[in-house]
């Protein structure tokens, strides 16, 4: 079986762009997902659900670090055997995945099979792709560590499913609850929800990007040195999609990344759907010299334009930002605009008066 997208330098190139890219998506449709069934991540339990998705990174990297961008040198000659266990390497593998069997209980409320079990699937799924050159991606392992790491993930889990039990005890603020409750999510949202929907959307853009480039290179579909300029392109037709006509087409009025974390762009008084007109004049004043800014290689200089824009928001007890001020637009919850309420959410229902049986 031959390698994926030929294999050599145009596979590995897919996989550089295209790991980080599944990562982003995979935290897109958790977030989602999370603010669907509780509403807004508020207090410990909406801490420990952040932790449980930087965990999950954490392991992705784990599992294909360094991912080297190119194959000069990256493979011996001889292929080498397994090296041996090493106190670094015990020391990482049980800091990866400590947390798991740790969030297992304290947030999922897992039991310990189910614990044991997850341990032990993540550990194999590791182990499968660190063996595997990132499942045939790359012609070789390139980060080779010991086979019994994989022991020590299972045993690390399995000890932060038992610390678990003690950890709320000895937290420095008290015992807290740790599993979630949905509460309706209509408060205006704060600016680290605001900022995390901003970030995904960047790391759709720019890795979605990077992708397509790599695959149409893997196709040779790609002149020599005309990469910059089909990357450039690449960007620009991208931000066309997610932050015009994505918003213009979605009741939200949303991007991607704002309607993972189930924001909407609403009008300033009332929460209605925001004019096209208005949606269209805030992308021309805050996401198009962001996008022109950095296709054009100055990416340093795009974090004045959003210094910018958020000099009112951290001020202003709505959050409003610079550009929501000048279009008169207020970036609300997706509930307060639909009126839904959270998944788990518990509703009283009165108790049905039995009928008599008849005589």
């Amino acid at each position: 079986m031959g390698q994926p997208f030929g294999g050599g330098q145009a596979a590995i190139e897919v996989a550089v762009a295209a790991i980080p890219l599944l990562m982003v998506t995979a935290s897109a449709l958790y977030l989602r997902g999370q603010h669907r069934r509780y509403g807004r991540l508020v207090g410990w339990p909406g801490q420990l659900t952040l932790a449980a998705l930087l965990t999950g990174l954490g392991l992705a990297v784990y599992a294909v670090w360094p991912l080297p961008a190119s194959a000069d040198g990256l493979c011996a000659v001889e292929p080498a055997t397994a090296p041996p266990l090493t106190v670094r390497d015990a020391a990482l593998a049980l800091a990866v995945f400590l947390p798991v069997g740790l969030l297992a209980r304290a947030r999922f409320r897992r039991g310990p099979l189910t614990t044991l079990a997850l341990g032990a699937a993540l550990a194999l799924a590791v182990t499968l792709v660190r063996a595997t050159g990132v499942l045939g991606l790359y012609p070789c392992a390139y980060d080779t560590v010991a086979f019994e790491t994989a022991g020590i993930g299972v045993a690390a889990t399995l000890l932060g499913w038992l610390s678990a039990r003690w950890v709320p005890v000895v937290w420095p603020y008290g015992p807290h609850r740790s599993w979630p409750a949905a509460v309706p999510d209509r408060v205006a949202p704060d600016l680290g929800r605001r900022m995390l929907g901003t970030l995904l959307d960047l790391g759709l853009w720019w890795f979605g990007a990077a992708t397509f480039v790599a695959l149409v290179g893997a196709s040779g579909g790609v002149r020599p040195g005309a990469r910059d300029d089909v990357l450039a392109g690449a960007l620009l037709a991208l931000a066309v999609v997610f932050a015009l006509v994505m918003p213009l087409l979605r009741r939200d009025r949303s991007t991607p990344g704002a309607a993972a974390v189930r924001l909407a762009l609403t009008e300033w008084q009332r929460p209605r759907p925001a004019p096209r007109l208005r949606v269209l004049a805030r992308t021309a004043l805050l996401h198009a010299p962001v996008v022109a800014l950095i296709a054009l290689g100055l990416p340093w200089f795009s974090l004045a334009v959003v210094a910018l824009h958020a000099s009112t928001a951290v001020v202003r007890p709505d959050g409003a930002g610079l550009a929501d001020l000048v279009c008169r637009v207020r970036v609300r919850t997706r509930s307060s605009l639909n009126g839904e309420l959270p998944g788990r959410l518990v509703r009283y229902a009165p108790p049905r008066e039995e009928t008599p049986a008849p005589v």
